[in-house]
């Protein structure tokens, strides 16, 4: 659901949606329940970073990866609406990557790729360090 709703427009999603579950969607539904999937997410990591703020640090994974490569970056996006304080439509967003690997060998086999996981945020570095701390534990 999540993801089918972060790809395309809920219409679509449903149609999509609808063919995978072998039953009939509206656009509207499928909109609801995302919405509803988001703000719990939201909800969960919220607390999860008033957690962390009291030294409360999530648990690391069983089998932390050997190599655990984060990046970082940011852009640049245009809104319909000004901010106040800046007078301006362009905002900026901040998103990390973590993916695991298996190391290489240093030679002829190249690490390989595990798992990625993302977070973003259209707030400020104060509010996306946290983010970051919290996922790199998380990812061990």
């Amino acid at each position: 659901m999540a993801r089918e709703a972060a790809q395309q427009t809920f219409d679509p999603a449903a149609r999509s949606l609808g063919i995978d579950w072998h039953m009939e969607l509206d656009g509207k539904q499928v909109q609801r329940w995302s919405e509803a999937l988001g703000r719990a997410a939201v909800e969960s990591r919220s607390e999860e970073l008033a957690a962390q703020a009291q030294g409360i640090l999530p648990a690391g994974p069983p089998n932390p990866p050997a190599l655990l490569v984060i990046g970082m970056d940011g852009g640049r996006v245009q809104g319909r609406v000004k901010d106040e304080a800046t007078k301006s439509r362009w905002r900026e967003d901040k998103v990390a990557s973590f993916t695991s690997y298996l190391p290489g060998d240093g030679g002829e086999k190249p690490p390989r790729a595990l798992v990625t996981t993302y977070v973003a945020t259209m707030g400020n570095a104060e509010v996306f360090g946290p983010m970051v701390a919290l996922e790199a534990r998380r990812r061990g």
